[in-house]
């Protein structure tokens, strides 16, 4: 009879200390937003105009409590109007495929703060020619980064932040036209809105 009451004890000891314990969770959604690009080269004599892109995709999480890792998968789309000097202008667009892999702290519920590495794995790069898209070259797999933040409201939207960056600039950019541009580095805020289940 001892043993029982010592067993049921132990028992009624342990389950309260098992409900504290943070649960693992998963979350996935989708996620489309704007990118306010910025390109920019190390040639002075080329003018360089930025235009507005936007990026779609899906986001998943595993949420442990006070940080989650979140994989996602987004499809960008950004363009530029480049002018070499004594060139007509270039009217270029640029598609890519991006994985970001986060780190997101979530201690300031509702409150996240991300960062990670952004791997594009795809990307390939089109001239506007009268109406016709040619295109000219494609892009080896990257790797750049993001920071950001983002707010979760009424339990499924959220509102997200970012800034991406480049490591390194790509180097000896061939343009349609034969002109080569010496480094190109690109830079962009995204403000993105998701759906979380």
């Amino acid at each position: 009879m001892r043993k029982l009451l010592i067993i049921a004890f132990l028992a009624l000891a342990v389950l309260p200390a098992r409900a504290q314990r943070p649960r693992v969770k998963l979350e996935w959604g989708g996620m489309a937003g704007l990118n306010i690009v910025d390109f920019s080269t190390s040639d002075d004599a080329t003018a360089v105009r930025n235009k507005l892109g936007w990026q779609a995709g899906i986001v998943t999480a595993v949420d442990f409590g006070a940080f989650a890792i979140e994989p996602q998968i987004l499809y960008v789309r950004q363009g530029l109007r480049l002018r070499p000097e004594g060139e007509p202008e270039l009217n270029l667009k640029s598609s890519s495929i991006d994985v970001p892999v986060l780190v997101s702290l979530r201690l300031l519920r509702p409150v996240r703060i991300y960062a990670g590495p952004v791997f594009t794995v795809m990307n390939d790069c089109k001239q506007k020619s009268a109406r016709d898209l040619l295109d000219f070259g494609r892009v080896r797999p990257s790797l750049s980064f993001t920071v950001g933040a983002g707010v979760q409201i009424m339990r499924h939207l959220l509102v997200d932040l970012r800034y991406n960056g480049q490591f390194k600039g790509k180097e000896d950019v061939a343009l349609p036209s034969g002109h080569m541009l010496d480094k190109l580095r690109q830079h962009n805020f995204a403000l993105s809105f998701g759906y979380i289940f």
